[in-house]
């Protein structure tokens, strides 16, 4: 019966703390910055395909741009028009971010801050010239 007692104790312990933490990674603010040292790689994609970017100053600026991103709001129902070109931000830790030409502002998909999958919408004008550019060269 004592050990009975102990292992519930330990549960509902066990059962607190998890809880704690996981409304601390909820609380955690939905739009984070990105290290260029936490970065693999960044990608274009288009109807032409997907390229790699190998221009460090570009680079550069896309990070600083997405960083720099205001106006952060969740897009729960994932509304928007199917983007026909984006950004891939490949992170070392084998997730990613995609920043998407949809809508009057951008849409972010991540997987690398929550326990799952999140999309929102921010701005940020640098940053939404770059992937207007980037539908006109494609012609989109």
């Amino acid at each position: 019966m004592k050990r009975l007692i102990i292992i519930l104790i330990t549960l509902i312990i066990l059962l607190i703390s998890g809880s704690v933490l996981y409304s601390q990674v909820l609380k955690r603010p939905l739009h984070q910055s990105v290290f260029k040292q936490d970065v693999s790689y960044i990608q274009i994609y288009g109807t032409a395909g997907t390229k790699k970017i190998d221009d460090e100053v570009t680079k550069n600026n896309i990070i600083k741009w997405f960083n720099q991103a205001v106006d952060i709001r969740i897009n729960n129902d994932l509304a928007g028009t199917t983007p026909e070109l984006g950004i891939i931000i490949n992170l070392k830790s084998g997730k990613r971010i995609a920043i998407l030409n949809s809508g009057a502002d951008f849409e972010i998909q991540r997987n690398d801050v929550m326990p799952e999958s999140i999309s929102y919408w921010a701005k940020q004008q640098d940053l939404k010239a770059y992937l207007g550019k980037l539908a006109a060269k494609s012609g989109g």
